[in-house]
Protein backbone atom coordinates (compact mmCIF):
# COMPACT_ATOMS: atom_id res chain seq x y z
CA UNK A 1 0.00 0.00 0.00
CA UNK A 2 2.93 2.38 0.59
CA UNK A 3 4.17 1.73 -2.95
CA UNK A 4 0.66 2.13 -4.33
CA UNK A 5 -0.05 5.35 -2.45
CA UNK A 6 3.29 6.96 -3.28
CA UNK A 7 2.47 6.38 -6.93
CA UNK A 8 -0.74 8.44 -6.68
CA UNK A 9 0.80 11.91 -6.17
CA UNK A 10 3.27 11.22 -8.96
CA UNK A 11 0.50 12.47 -11.25
CA UNK A 12 0.94 15.90 -9.69
CA UNK A 13 4.68 15.51 -9.12
CA UNK A 14 5.40 14.74 -12.77
CA UNK A 15 3.14 17.60 -13.86
CA UNK A 16 5.05 19.93 -11.54
CA UNK A 17 8.43 18.75 -12.82
CA UNK A 18 7.45 19.16 -16.47
CA UNK A 19 5.94 22.62 -16.01
CA UNK A 20 8.66 23.71 -13.58
CA UNK A 21 11.21 23.57 -16.37
CA UNK A 22 9.27 25.84 -18.74
CA UNK A 23 10.35 29.45 -19.12
CA UNK A 24 7.33 31.01 -17.38
CA UNK A 25 6.15 30.32 -13.81
CA UNK A 26 2.58 31.11 -14.90
CA UNK A 27 1.96 27.56 -16.13
CA UNK A 28 3.02 26.01 -12.84
CA UNK A 29 0.98 28.54 -10.85
CA UNK A 30 -2.06 27.95 -13.09
CA UNK A 31 -1.93 24.19 -12.56
CA UNK A 32 -1.55 24.80 -8.80
CA UNK A 33 -4.74 26.88 -8.84
CA UNK A 34 -6.58 24.50 -11.18
CA UNK A 35 -5.49 21.44 -9.24
CA UNK A 36 -6.71 22.98 -5.98
CA UNK A 37 -10.15 23.57 -7.52
CA UNK A 38 -10.38 20.16 -9.18
CA UNK A 39 -9.23 18.57 -5.91
CA UNK A 40 -12.11 20.27 -4.13
CA UNK A 41 -14.56 18.90 -6.71
CA UNK A 42 -13.11 15.39 -6.97
CA UNK A 43 -11.56 14.76 -3.57
CA UNK A 44 -14.64 16.23 -1.92
CA UNK A 45 -16.19 12.90 -2.81
CA UNK A 46 -13.29 10.92 -1.40
CA UNK A 47 -15.82 9.18 0.83
CA UNK A 48 -16.40 6.94 -2.20
CA UNK A 49 -12.99 5.41 -1.48
CA UNK A 50 -13.02 5.55 2.33
CA UNK A 51 -16.59 4.37 2.80
CA UNK A 52 -16.09 1.52 0.33
CA UNK A 53 -12.97 0.32 2.16
CA UNK A 54 -14.55 0.19 5.62
CA UNK A 55 -17.76 -1.49 4.49
CA UNK A 56 -15.94 -3.99 2.27
CA UNK A 57 -13.55 -4.90 5.09
CA UNK A 58 -16.49 -5.43 7.45
CA UNK A 59 -18.15 -7.69 4.86
CA UNK A 60 -14.90 -9.62 4.48
CA UNK A 61 -14.69 -10.12 8.24
CA UNK A 62 -18.29 -11.33 8.31
CA UNK A 63 -17.52 -13.70 5.38
CA UNK A 64 -20.26 -12.09 3.27
CA UNK A 65 -18.84 -12.05 -0.28
CA UNK A 66 -22.15 -11.13 -1.90
CA UNK A 67 -22.44 -7.98 0.19
CA UNK A 68 -18.88 -7.08 -0.76
CA UNK A 69 -19.80 -7.18 -4.46
CA UNK A 70 -22.95 -5.14 -3.83
CA UNK A 71 -20.85 -2.49 -2.07
CA UNK A 72 -18.68 -2.17 -5.19
CA UNK A 73 -21.69 -1.84 -7.50
CA UNK A 74 -23.53 0.66 -5.31
CA UNK A 75 -20.41 2.76 -4.93
CA UNK A 76 -19.79 2.78 -8.69
CA UNK A 77 -23.37 3.83 -9.48
CA UNK A 78 -23.16 6.59 -6.89
CA UNK A 79 -19.83 7.69 -8.42
CA UNK A 80 -21.39 7.98 -11.88
CA UNK A 81 -24.31 9.99 -10.51
CA UNK A 82 -21.96 12.39 -8.70
CA UNK A 83 -19.80 12.89 -11.81
CA UNK A 84 -22.91 13.73 -13.85
CA UNK A 85 -23.86 16.39 -11.29
CA UNK A 86 -20.37 17.87 -11.50
CA UNK A 87 -20.71 18.04 -15.27
CA UNK A 88 -24.09 19.73 -14.99
CA UNK A 89 -23.02 22.43 -12.55
CA UNK A 90 -19.38 22.88 -13.56
CA UNK A 91 -19.66 26.40 -15.07
CA UNK A 92 -20.78 27.86 -11.75
CA UNK A 93 -18.43 25.66 -9.73
CA UNK A 94 -15.39 26.68 -11.79
CA UNK A 95 -16.32 30.34 -11.74
CA UNK A 96 -16.70 30.32 -7.97
CA UNK A 97 -13.43 28.41 -7.53
CA UNK A 98 -11.44 30.86 -9.64
CA UNK A 99 -12.95 33.78 -7.78
CA UNK A 100 -12.13 32.18 -4.44
CA UNK A 101 -8.49 31.55 -5.43
CA UNK A 102 -8.07 35.26 -6.29
CA UNK A 103 -5.19 34.68 -8.70
CA UNK A 104 -3.90 37.03 -11.38
CA UNK A 105 -5.98 37.27 -14.63
CA UNK A 106 -3.48 35.46 -16.86
CA UNK A 107 -3.17 32.62 -14.34
CA UNK A 108 -6.97 32.40 -13.96
CA UNK A 109 -7.33 32.09 -17.73
CA UNK A 110 -4.85 29.23 -17.93
CA UNK A 111 -6.42 27.57 -14.88
CA UNK A 112 -9.89 27.78 -16.46
CA UNK A 113 -8.58 26.02 -19.57
CA UNK A 114 -7.01 23.32 -17.38
CA UNK A 115 -10.26 22.82 -15.43
CA UNK A 116 -12.46 22.44 -18.50
CA UNK A 117 -10.21 19.70 -19.80
CA UNK A 118 -9.95 17.89 -16.46
CA UNK A 119 -13.75 17.87 -16.24
CA UNK A 120 -13.85 15.04 -18.79
CA UNK A 121 -12.12 12.72 -16.33
CA UNK A 122 -14.84 12.98 -13.64
CA UNK A 123 -16.55 9.59 -14.29
CA UNK A 124 -13.23 7.73 -14.36
CA UNK A 125 -11.81 9.57 -11.34
CA UNK A 126 -14.91 8.86 -9.22
CA UNK A 127 -15.08 5.21 -10.27
CA UNK A 128 -11.37 4.81 -9.49
CA UNK A 129 -12.00 5.97 -5.92
CA UNK A 130 -14.50 3.16 -5.45
CA UNK A 131 -12.33 0.52 -7.11
CA UNK A 132 -9.20 1.40 -5.12
CA UNK A 133 -11.22 1.42 -1.90
CA UNK A 134 -12.67 -1.98 -2.76
CA UNK A 135 -9.24 -3.47 -3.49
CA UNK A 136 -8.00 -2.27 -0.09
CA UNK A 137 -11.11 -3.62 1.63
CA UNK A 138 -10.67 -7.12 0.20
CA UNK A 139 -6.97 -6.95 1.14
CA UNK A 140 -5.67 -7.05 -2.42
CA UNK A 141 -3.23 -4.11 -2.35
CA UNK A 142 -1.28 -5.45 -5.34
CA UNK A 143 -4.33 -4.79 -7.54
CA UNK A 144 -4.46 -1.19 -6.33
CA UNK A 145 -0.72 -0.89 -6.98
CA UNK A 146 -1.08 -2.24 -10.53
CA UNK A 147 -3.86 0.24 -11.33
CA UNK A 148 -2.05 3.25 -9.92
CA UNK A 149 1.32 2.43 -11.51
CA UNK A 150 -0.39 1.93 -14.87
CA UNK A 151 -2.15 5.29 -14.50
CA UNK A 152 1.11 7.05 -13.73
CA UNK A 153 3.01 5.35 -16.53
CA UNK A 154 0.42 6.54 -19.05
CA UNK A 155 0.42 10.02 -17.51
CA UNK A 156 4.21 10.35 -17.59
CA UNK A 157 4.42 9.19 -21.21
CA UNK A 158 1.68 11.57 -22.32
CA UNK A 159 3.17 14.48 -20.33
CA UNK A 160 6.35 14.10 -22.35
CA UNK A 161 4.46 13.82 -25.63
CA UNK A 162 1.99 16.66 -25.05
CA UNK A 163 4.11 19.18 -23.11
CA UNK A 164 7.67 18.54 -24.25
CA UNK A 165 6.90 17.28 -27.75
CA UNK A 166 3.77 19.21 -28.78
CA UNK A 167 4.35 22.29 -26.56
CA UNK A 168 0.81 22.13 -25.12
CA UNK A 169 1.94 23.47 -21.67
CA UNK A 170 -0.79 23.31 -18.97
CA UNK A 171 -3.43 22.01 -21.40
CA UNK A 172 -1.18 19.08 -22.27
CA UNK A 173 -0.82 18.23 -18.58
CA UNK A 174 -4.61 18.19 -18.24
CA UNK A 175 -5.20 15.93 -21.28
CA UNK A 176 -2.50 13.53 -20.11
CA UNK A 177 -4.22 13.14 -16.74
CA UNK A 178 -7.67 12.63 -18.31
CA UNK A 179 -6.48 9.84 -20.60
CA UNK A 180 -4.46 8.20 -17.81
CA UNK A 181 -7.44 8.09 -15.44
CA UNK A 182 -9.70 6.39 -18.02
CA UNK A 183 -6.98 3.87 -18.83
CA UNK A 184 -6.58 3.05 -15.13
CA UNK A 185 -10.34 2.71 -14.64
CA UNK A 186 -10.58 0.20 -17.47
CA UNK A 187 -7.70 -1.84 -16.08
CA UNK A 188 -9.18 -1.79 -12.55
CA UNK A 189 -12.49 -3.17 -13.72
CA UNK A 190 -10.71 -5.97 -15.58
CA UNK A 191 -8.80 -6.81 -12.39
CA UNK A 192 -11.92 -6.62 -10.22
CA UNK A 193 -14.03 -8.81 -12.52
CA UNK A 194 -12.05 -11.92 -11.59
CA UNK A 195 -13.14 -11.47 -7.96
CA UNK A 196 -16.79 -10.51 -8.49
CA UNK A 197 -17.91 -12.79 -11.33
CA UNK A 198 -18.35 -15.81 -9.03
CA UNK A 199 -20.72 -13.90 -6.73
CA UNK A 200 -22.94 -12.54 -9.52
CA UNK A 201 -26.40 -14.03 -9.88
CA UNK A 202 -30.03 -12.86 -10.09
CA UNK A 203 -30.30 -12.58 -6.31
CA UNK A 204 -27.31 -10.27 -6.16
CA UNK A 205 -28.70 -7.98 -8.87
CA UNK A 206 -32.12 -7.84 -7.18
CA UNK A 207 -30.52 -6.79 -3.90
CA UNK A 208 -28.75 -3.96 -5.70
CA UNK A 209 -32.01 -2.01 -5.80
CA UNK A 210 -32.81 -2.21 -2.07
CA UNK A 211 -33.61 1.36 -1.08
CA UNK A 212 -32.70 0.81 2.57
CA UNK A 213 -29.17 -0.14 1.57
CA UNK A 214 -28.91 3.04 -0.50
CA UNK A 215 -30.16 5.16 2.40
CA UNK A 216 -27.60 3.54 4.71
CA UNK A 217 -24.87 4.20 2.13
CA UNK A 218 -25.77 7.89 1.83
CA UNK A 219 -26.19 8.37 5.58
CA UNK A 220 -22.93 6.62 6.41
CA UNK A 221 -20.96 8.67 3.90
CA UNK A 222 -22.48 12.08 4.73
CA UNK A 223 -20.10 12.57 7.67
CA UNK A 224 -17.12 11.65 5.48
CA UNK A 225 -18.31 14.11 2.85
CA UNK A 226 -18.40 17.00 5.33
CA UNK A 227 -15.03 15.94 6.71
CA UNK A 228 -13.43 15.80 3.26
CA UNK A 229 -14.92 19.11 2.10
CA UNK A 230 -13.56 20.74 5.25
CA UNK A 231 -10.10 19.35 4.49
CA UNK A 232 -10.24 20.62 0.92
CA UNK A 233 -11.43 24.05 2.00
CA UNK A 234 -8.40 24.18 4.27
CA UNK A 235 -6.10 23.23 1.39
CA UNK A 236 -7.76 25.82 -0.85
CA UNK A 237 -7.33 28.45 1.87
CA UNK A 238 -3.65 27.49 2.08
CA UNK A 239 -3.21 27.97 -1.68
CA UNK A 240 -5.18 31.22 -1.71
CA UNK A 241 -3.18 32.73 1.15
CA UNK A 242 0.04 31.70 -0.56
CA UNK A 243 -1.18 33.53 -3.68
CA UNK A 244 -1.41 36.73 -1.61
CA UNK A 245 2.39 36.63 -1.31
CA UNK A 246 2.94 36.66 -5.10
CA UNK A 247 3.22 34.23 -8.01
CA UNK A 248 6.70 33.02 -7.04
CA UNK A 249 5.63 32.09 -3.51
CA UNK A 250 2.48 30.44 -4.89
CA UNK A 251 4.59 28.35 -7.27
CA UNK A 252 7.14 27.47 -4.55
CA UNK A 253 4.39 26.44 -2.14
CA UNK A 254 2.84 24.30 -4.89
CA UNK A 255 6.19 22.56 -5.34
CA UNK A 256 6.62 22.00 -1.59
CA UNK A 257 3.04 20.79 -1.27
CA UNK A 258 3.75 18.17 -3.93
CA UNK A 259 6.53 16.81 -1.69
CA UNK A 260 4.17 16.91 1.32
CA UNK A 261 1.50 15.10 -0.68
CA UNK A 262 4.02 12.45 -1.69
CA UNK A 263 4.79 11.87 1.99
CA UNK A 264 1.08 11.92 2.86
CA UNK A 265 0.28 9.14 0.45
CA UNK A 266 3.25 7.14 1.69
CA UNK A 267 2.12 7.49 5.31
CA UNK A 268 -1.34 6.42 4.20
CA UNK A 269 0.09 2.99 3.41
CA UNK A 270 -0.19 1.75 6.99
CA UNK A 271 -3.36 3.82 7.41
CA UNK A 272 -4.86 1.80 4.56
CA UNK A 273 -3.60 -1.35 6.24
CA UNK A 274 -5.38 -0.20 9.40
CA UNK A 275 -8.58 0.32 7.40
CA UNK A 276 -8.52 -3.23 6.09
CA UNK A 277 -7.32 -4.98 9.27
CA UNK A 278 -9.40 -2.98 11.74
CA UNK A 279 -12.42 -3.33 9.46
CA UNK A 280 -12.00 -7.09 9.30
CA UNK A 281 -11.61 -7.27 13.10
CA UNK A 282 -14.77 -5.23 13.63
CA UNK A 283 -16.64 -7.41 11.15
CA UNK A 284 -15.54 -10.50 13.10
CA UNK A 285 -16.03 -8.73 16.45
CA UNK A 286 -12.56 -9.96 17.43
CA UNK A 287 -11.21 -7.80 20.28
CA UNK A 288 -7.70 -9.27 20.19
CA UNK A 289 -7.34 -8.81 16.43
CA UNK A 290 -8.54 -5.21 16.74
CA UNK A 291 -5.93 -4.44 19.40
CA UNK A 292 -3.11 -6.09 17.44
CA UNK A 293 -4.11 -4.27 14.25
CA UNK A 294 -4.13 -0.88 15.96
CA UNK A 295 -0.81 -1.35 17.77
CA UNK A 296 1.00 -2.87 14.79
CA UNK A 297 -0.08 -0.23 12.28
CA UNK A 298 0.72 2.59 14.74
CA UNK A 299 4.22 1.25 15.37
CA UNK A 300 5.17 0.90 11.73
CA UNK A 301 3.52 4.21 10.79
CA UNK A 302 5.82 6.00 13.26
CA UNK A 303 8.91 4.27 11.84
CA UNK A 304 7.99 5.15 8.26
CA UNK A 305 7.30 8.77 9.24
CA UNK A 306 10.77 9.11 10.77
CA UNK A 307 12.36 7.60 7.67
CA UNK A 308 10.48 10.04 5.44
CA UNK A 309 11.70 13.02 7.49
CA UNK A 310 15.30 11.80 7.30
CA UNK A 311 14.97 11.24 3.56
CA UNK A 312 13.60 14.75 2.96
CA UNK A 313 16.33 16.26 5.13
CA UNK A 314 19.04 14.51 3.12
CA UNK A 315 17.53 14.80 -0.36
CA UNK A 316 15.49 18.03 -0.39
CA UNK A 317 17.96 19.99 -2.54
CA UNK A 318 18.16 17.49 -5.44
CA UNK A 319 14.39 16.93 -5.21
CA UNK A 320 13.66 20.65 -5.53
CA UNK A 321 16.22 21.00 -8.34
CA UNK A 322 14.52 18.15 -10.17
CA UNK A 323 11.13 19.84 -9.90
CA UNK A 324 12.13 23.27 -11.18
CA UNK A 325 15.02 24.96 -12.98
CA UNK A 326 13.88 28.47 -12.08
CA UNK A 327 16.29 29.94 -9.54
CA UNK A 328 13.74 32.26 -7.88
CA UNK A 329 11.26 29.46 -7.20
CA UNK A 330 14.05 27.13 -6.10
CA UNK A 331 15.40 29.65 -3.57
CA UNK A 332 11.98 30.24 -2.02
CA UNK A 333 11.25 26.51 -1.84
CA UNK A 334 14.56 25.80 -0.06
CA UNK A 335 13.83 28.63 2.39
CA UNK A 336 10.62 26.96 3.58
CA UNK A 337 11.48 23.29 3.08
CA UNK A 338 12.01 22.79 6.84
CA UNK A 339 8.25 22.67 7.30
CA UNK A 340 8.00 19.80 4.82
CA UNK A 341 10.84 17.95 6.57
CA UNK A 342 8.91 18.18 9.87
CA UNK A 343 5.61 17.27 8.19
CA UNK A 344 5.85 13.42 8.35
CA UNK A 345 6.43 13.21 12.11
CA UNK A 346 3.68 15.77 12.80
CA UNK A 347 1.04 14.38 10.43
CA UNK A 348 1.56 10.62 10.82
CA UNK A 349 -0.88 10.29 13.72
CA UNK A 350 -3.86 11.79 11.97
CA UNK A 351 -3.29 9.56 8.93
CA UNK A 352 -3.02 6.42 11.05
CA UNK A 353 -6.09 7.26 13.14
CA UNK A 354 -8.08 8.10 10.02
CA UNK A 355 -7.38 4.53 8.93
CA UNK A 356 -8.54 3.11 12.28
CA UNK A 357 -11.79 5.07 12.29
CA UNK A 358 -12.53 4.39 8.62
CA UNK A 359 -12.02 0.66 9.11
CA UNK A 360 -14.31 0.68 12.12
CA UNK A 361 -16.90 2.79 10.22
CA UNK A 362 -16.71 5.54 12.87
CA UNK A 363 -17.16 8.55 10.60
CA UNK A 364 -18.87 10.97 12.97
CA UNK A 365 -15.77 11.59 15.18
CA UNK A 366 -13.67 12.11 12.04
CA UNK A 367 -15.99 14.88 10.91
CA UNK A 368 -15.90 16.74 14.22
CA UNK A 369 -12.15 16.33 14.60
CA UNK A 370 -11.63 17.81 11.15
CA UNK A 371 -13.99 20.72 11.79
CA UNK A 372 -12.25 21.57 15.06
CA UNK A 373 -8.78 21.38 13.51
CA UNK A 374 -9.69 23.43 10.44
CA UNK A 375 -11.87 26.15 11.92
CA UNK A 376 -10.40 26.64 15.38
CA UNK A 377 -6.74 25.68 14.93
CA UNK A 378 -5.89 26.45 11.28
CA UNK A 379 -8.26 29.40 10.93
CA UNK A 380 -7.26 30.86 14.28
CA UNK A 381 -3.52 30.59 13.69
CA UNK A 382 -3.82 31.86 10.12
CA UNK A 383 -5.17 35.14 11.48
CA UNK A 384 -2.98 35.24 14.58
CA UNK A 385 0.22 34.66 12.58
CA UNK A 386 -0.67 36.79 9.55
CA UNK A 387 2.36 39.00 10.22
CA UNK A 388 4.65 36.01 9.69
CA UNK A 389 3.46 35.75 6.06
CA UNK A 390 4.49 32.41 4.51
CA UNK A 391 6.08 31.19 7.75
CA UNK A 392 2.77 31.77 9.51
CA UNK A 393 0.93 29.93 6.74
CA UNK A 394 3.10 26.81 7.06
CA UNK A 395 3.02 26.94 10.88
CA UNK A 396 -0.79 27.03 10.83
CA UNK A 397 -0.85 24.09 8.42
CA UNK A 398 1.40 21.91 10.60
CA UNK A 399 -0.68 22.81 13.67
CA UNK A 400 -3.79 21.79 11.74
CA UNK A 401 -2.33 18.33 11.04
CA UNK A 402 -1.25 17.93 14.68
CA UNK A 403 -4.71 18.91 15.95
CA UNK A 404 -6.35 16.29 13.74
CA UNK A 405 -4.21 13.55 15.26
CA UNK A 406 -4.67 14.79 18.82
CA UNK A 407 -8.47 15.04 18.61
CA UNK A 408 -8.85 11.55 17.11
CA UNK A 409 -6.30 10.18 19.57
CA UNK A 410 -8.37 11.35 22.53
CA UNK A 411 -11.52 9.78 21.09
CA UNK A 412 -9.71 6.54 20.23
CA UNK A 413 -8.35 6.28 23.78
CA UNK A 414 -11.85 6.71 25.21
CA UNK A 415 -13.31 4.11 22.85
CA UNK A 416 -10.60 1.57 23.72
CA UNK A 417 -10.79 2.23 27.45
CA UNK A 418 -14.57 1.76 27.51
CA UNK A 419 -14.46 -1.16 25.03
CA UNK A 420 -17.21 0.31 22.88
CA UNK A 421 -15.76 -0.20 19.38
CA UNK A 422 -18.06 -3.15 18.73
CA UNK A 423 -21.08 -1.79 20.61
CA UNK A 424 -21.12 1.24 18.34
CA UNK A 425 -21.26 -0.92 15.21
Amino acid sequence: MILSNISVPLLGLVDTAVLGHLESADYLAAVAVGSAIIAFLYWGFGFLRMGTTGETANALGANNNREGVLILFRGTLLALFISSMIGLFHPWLFQFGLWAMNSEPNISSLADQYLNIRLYSAPAAMANYVLIGWFIGIQRPKLALASVIFCNAVNIALDVVFVVGLQMTSAGVAWATVIAEYAACLLSWCLAWRHISAALDKTTLRQLGRWRAWLALIKGNSFLFIRTVTLLLTMAAFTRRGGDFGTLVLAANALLMQLAMLVSYGLDGFANAAEALVGEAVGRKDKQQLRQSMIGTAYFSAIVALLFSVFLWLAHVPLINALTSQDDIRAIAIEYVGYVIAFPCVAVWCFWLDGVFIGANRHFPMMWGMLFSAVIVFGGLLNALSGWQNNGLWTAYLAFMAARGLSLGVISYRYSRREVWFQLS
